[in-house]
């Protein structure tokens, strides 16, 4: 091996640099650079964090509104809706629908998602550009 040193010397050679390996790194990190600057690329990005950020802040907020609301509100958390059922249960369960609503609307998008990545990858490949 090329990289490695000799047992021979007591391992007192200077390895040979492999110039083949530096040289990939080299063009892979051009190659990544050049996607990042892609217009197809950002507007992936762009999409991605339009749905992620706002969805973010929506769900730390409506988490949030049930903790103020239940700690700073008790008489509204604890006003009877039906039976032994009040605010702040209906509140704490419809956080798990605002999970999986999320969840839906992100899916629902994965789909644009998935077809700028697909044609990115493919244009980055050698494929065509549609």
């Amino acid at each position: 091996m090329a990289d490695a040193t000799s047992p021979q010397d007591g391992g007192k050679s200077i390895p040979a640099r492999n110039t083949e390996v530096v040289d990939d790194q080299h063009t892979a990190l051009r190659d990544w650079q050049a996607i990042e600057r892609d217009s197809e690329f950002r507007e992936l990005v762009r999409t991605k964090r339009n749905l992620i950020i706002p969805a973010t802040i929506f769900f730390l907020l409506y988490y949030f509104v049930f903790l103020i609301v239940v700690g700073y509100m008790p008489d509204v958390a604890n006003a009877s809706v039906f039976g032994n059922i009040n605010v702040a249960y209906l509140f704490a369960l419809s956080q798990f629908f605002m999970a999986w609503i999320l969840m839906g609307i992100y899916v629902w998008r994965a789909g644009t998602f998935d077809r700028l990545v697909e044609r990115i990858v493919a244009r980055v490949r050698g494929g065509n550009k549609e």
